[in-house]
């Protein structure tokens, strides 16, 4: 919905998508990069605190990434991680 402001020109909310413009809420997990702790105990079924503790046991591994205190993993990464291991 677009509003004009004092100044006569228009502006649009932030919640709105322009045209041709994907929101992260469209993309099938499946086909992102990298997801965060939540979605990714939802797609692999895997409780958050057996997340955070398989990323803690392997402090060098190269399925997750830090930004800050926020954690994503790197869903291929991750996936050849859990083929690879026969416990959890």
């Amino acid at each position: 919905m677009e509003i004009m402001n004092t100044r006569g020109t228009a502006w649009m909310d932030e919640d709105m998508e322009l045209p041709g413009e994907a929101s992260m809420d469209n993309v099938p997990t499946y086909r992102k990069y990298t997801i965060g702790i939540d979605e990714a105990a939802r797609y692999y079924g895997i409780g958050t605190k057996k997340l955070r503790q398989i990323i803690a046991d392997n402090p060098s591994g190269d399925f997750f990434l830090e930004i800050g205190r926020h954690v994503l993993i790197k869903r291929r990464q991750f996936e050849a991680y859990l083929d690879n291991a026969s416990a959890l």
